[in-house]
């Protein structure tokens, strides 16, 4: 009878599964431990919901979701064997991407796994130098391991056998997230789950190596001579439109630009080298050739390295970081081995106000500028990335409704990108113009890409077929070194309406003072001071021929008006008296007397 008795309670006991505490603190400890590796959810949620990307965000949290119920499936696995070959592959993730942040403050990408890659002669040294980060790599991984290598929770027989036939089911967000980075060509896996991210950059990046190797960086065999400034400064904008800068006296848009005039020398309406951020200042810091795109950028020599060459100090200023697209602290395809290249290296908190940002870059440079011996400035602007209205203070809202006050139509679009033009580059230059000892300096100025206003396409980053608005992008120089200003200037005369982001490498090497005949056999005839041959192209998406067979280049027609027309008729200046078709008024754009 006793027999019986314990045979029912088993019976019972198998079919009722284990107490409802006990699935409670099992899946409680998965998710505090999911909790303290991973970072940066609500900052890309939030990001994705300001830019107006539902579609991407019900992708973003879907994916977060679905990764969850997997963790759970692997961790309740009834075959022990199961459960540990889960536990190895998600705790080694987990291991790895946590502590990759940690050292580097940003996820893994596949840049960094074929950094490593190429770099892997060295790991020795690494292992030395981020001793603190592979303790903690190590801990991760033991913790992850005994938190789903747990003695098994019983459940009833009915969740056994499904639990059994989902024994797989973590492939599913590993291969998800693999086909977002290929589709992305690269990017895409930024705050997406630390258990399964870091497999799927790694998988991918093990199918780029395979295909091809991944060289080393060469050194810089050029030997720099004495250069004609000891300082230069590269400051790279983000999202701003050449046709969306005035250059008329007294215009509306950017007085203070049109007032600077005689101290700059224009070269624009100029082509980016990409229409996204990311791929337009790899090209600018690998110093890329137009003939040369592709996995050889791969091996060219940094920016920097030149810089160190001809015995420049190197400094970087990064006012987007954490806000635009990435919210970790390297961004543009950059990496940690990459960082080791500069000197100083600043990154802006997100305690400075978005608005602030460029204001606070602007303050590094001009303290930069002071400090003695030659020094290479490589400074990438917030300028004005969408939502355009975070760009400004609400105060200097100029141009009315903006999309903060109306809705979302081209109209408004144009509103809030001429307030934030007006806020983050024509009160940026005046600030320049006014504190900045330019005497022995250049600086060359210029954007990422470009921008379209059309709330029914993306405003850059296409891949196949991008608008030329997305490459549209202003060009301007300058200088207190009289020779170099006329030098510049009559180079952006040769150049008018052929410009592009290709002749700024060569540009910067003669600036540094590299030989001009040792620069035209890698770039050929053309830079800022001399004619280019090149008509104008763009380039988009995958430069590296990582995930295509060849680079996409698109012609551009720099003599053609860009801007969209009747604008002006939608919008209000704060000057309710002014008469619209009064010398200085708010003219409409694209009209012949609103040049570049």
């Amino acid at each position: 009878m006793q027999g019986s008795v314990e045979g029912a309670r088993a019976e019972a006991a198998n079919h009722s599964g284990a107490p409802l505490w006990a699935f409670a603190a099992r899946i409680l400890v998965i998710l505090i431990f999911v909790a303290a590796t991973n970072s940066g959810f609500v900052q890309r949620a939030v990001l994705v919901v300001d830019q107006g990307r539902l579609t991407t965000l019900a992708g973003f949290v879907g994916l977060w979701a679905l990764s969850l119920a997997c963790l759970f499936i692997a961790a309740f696995q009834p075959n022990r064997w199961v459960r540990a070959a889960w536990a190895v592959v998600i705790a080694a993730s987990t291991a790895v991407g946590f502590a990759f942040r940690r050292a580097s403050g940003s996820d893994l990408t596949i840049m960094d796994v074929l950094s490593l890659w190429s770099a892997r002669h060295e790991a020795e040294r690494a292992m030395d130098f981020y001793a603190s980060a592979v303790v903690l790599l190590l801990v991760v991984l033991v913790v992850g391991i005994a938190i789903f290598l747990a003695p098994q929770v019983p459940v009833a027989a009915a969740k056994r056998r499904w639990l059994t036939r989902l024994a797989w089911a973590p492939l599913v967000p590993i291969a998800c997230t693999a086909v977002i980075v290929v589709y992305k060509e690269g990017g895409g896996a930024q705050a997406l789950p630390m258990q399964f991210a870091p497999v799927s950059v790694a998988a991918v990046s093990g199918v780029a190596i395979a295909k091809a190797p991944i060289p080393e960086r060469r050194p810089v065999a050029w030997q720099p001579q004495a250069a004609p400034v000891r300082r230069v400064v590269m400051l790279v904008d983000e999202s701003i439109r050449a046709d969306y800068i005035d250059w008329l006296p007294d215009n509306p848009y950017t007085p203070e630009l049109a007032r600077l005039k005689p101290r700059l020398v224009d070269h624009g309406p100029a082509a980016s080298g990409g229409v996204c951020s990311h791929y337009s200042n790899a090209l600018l810091r690998f110093m890329a050739a137009r003939q040369d795109v592709g996995r050889q950028l791969l091996a060219n020599p940094s920016i920097w390295s030149y810089a160190h060459k001809a015995g420049f100090r190197t400094v970087f200023v990064d006012a987007q970081a954490a806000f635009n697209r990435n919210p970790g602290k390297l961004q543009n395809f950059m990496t940690p081995d990459e960082t080791a290249e500069i000197d100083a290296f600043h990154a802006l908190p997100e305690s400075v106000p978005v608005h602030s940002l460029d204001d606070r870059l602007l303050d590094i440079v001009l303290e930069e500028l002071r400090s003695p011996g030659p020094v290479f400035i490589y400074a990438n602007k917030n300028g004005a990335h969408f939502p355009y209205d975070k760009s400004y203070p609400a105060s200097e809202t100029v141009f009315r409704p903006s999309m903060a006050e109306g809705t979302d139509d081209q109209a408004t679009r144009v509103n809030s990108y001429r307030n934030a033009v007006r806020w983050t580059v024509d009160r940026f230059f005046k600030r320049l113009a006014e504190e900045a000892d330019l005497s022995d300096t250049v600086v060359i100025y210029t954007s990422d890409h470009g921008q379209r206003f059309d709330p029914r396409r993306a405003t850059h980053c296409s891949v196949d077929d991008p608008d030329p608005r997305e490459a549209l992008v202003p060009m301007v120089t300058m200088t207190g070194n009289e020779s170099l200003r006329a030098q510049l200037a009559d180079g952006a005369e040769r150049n008018r309406r052929r410009a592009t982001h290709f002749l700024i490498a060569p540009t910067v090497l003669e600036l540094l003072g590299y030989a001009p005949e040792q620069i035209r056999g890698t770039y050929g005839n053309g830079s800022l001071f001399e004619t280019t041959g090149d008509a104008p192209t763009f380039t988009s998406g995958d430069i590296f021929n990582l995930f295509s067979s060849k680079v996409r280049l698109h012609p551009i027609d720099l003599t053609q008006p860009y801007l969209e027309h009747g604008w002006a008729s939608a919008a209000t200046m704060l000057r309710p008296t002014l008469d619209p078709a009064a010398p200085g008024s708010c003219r409409p754009p694209g009209t012949s007397d609103n040049p570049i």
